[in-house]
């Protein structure tokens, strides 16, 4: 599964502008008044200024190279981002997943991963730098009912759990991509925010072409 193109929403359009063009200077595939694309390796990441929204805030990941941790996050750093930390710790390893992740947040507050899937055949001799995002591989899908949602999307779209799957947490997909089901009372990591469901429109590549609405249709995903 890999994700072509991932539309959110956004009150803070300059400076998510200034965030992704300027400062991380990713290529600007699409400019409009209301309108951003950038440009995340094979993905698209999108924006649509939203004059409704308030403190909404999303989660995705874009998946880096496996051998590239430690400079991907002194890039970061490099460039006056301050990374999500617990105690004594800002890069967490996930073991059953055997990837490497750091956290920070964009202008909306939003909870951006750059994580390393040390599984992936993906490692590079360059710096780090823009050209090193590989691809989005993570959206999360905050709902009520993670076991019927997840229900819902894999029979849709031909997708199997993976990573670890339960009643509160699902990824969707597999280590390329994956839609991550959340249930809006369990806090995401590692922030503990809770989460909540705002506009999400996905474009992904997948086992089989579909189309799906949920909640209300806050939920768009297609499959080509």
């Amino acid at each position: 599964m890999k994700l072509k193109e991932v539309l959110l929403a956004t009150h803070s359009f300059e400076a998510i502008k200034a965030f992704y063009g300027s400062l991380l200077d990713l290529q600007v595939v699409e400019k409009s008044s209301s309108r951003l694309s950038f440009q995340v390796g094979e993905s698209v990441l999108a924006f649509q200024e939203s004059s409704h929204m308030e403190n909404e805030f999303y989660h995705i990941a874009v998946t880096i190279p496996t051998n590239k941790f430690i400079e991907a996050k002194q890039w970061v750093i490099d460039r006056g981002i301050s990374l999500i930390s617990r105690p004594q710790e800002d890069e967490f390893f996930f073991e059953n997943w055997n990837a490497t992740a750091l956290y920070f947040y964009d202008p909306d507050h939003n909870l951006v991963e750059f994580i390393a899937h040390h599984t992936l055949d993906n490692a590079v001799t360059e710096a780090f730098g823009p050209n090193s995002l590989l691809h989005i591989s993570e959206i999360g899908l905050p709902v009520d009912d993670v076991p019927e949602v997840s229900r819902i999307i894999t029979e849709t779209f031909q997708l199997d759990p993976w990573g670890g799957a339960g009643q509160k947490f699902a990824p969707l997909g597999n280590v390329e991509g994956s839609f991550i089901v959340i249930d809006k009372q369990r806090p995401w990591f590692p922030d503990d925010r809770l989460p909540a469901v705002f506009n999400t429109s996905v474009l992904f590549e997948g086992p089989y072409s579909a189309r799906l609405s949920l909640h209300n249709g806050l939920y768009e995903l297609r499959s080509t």
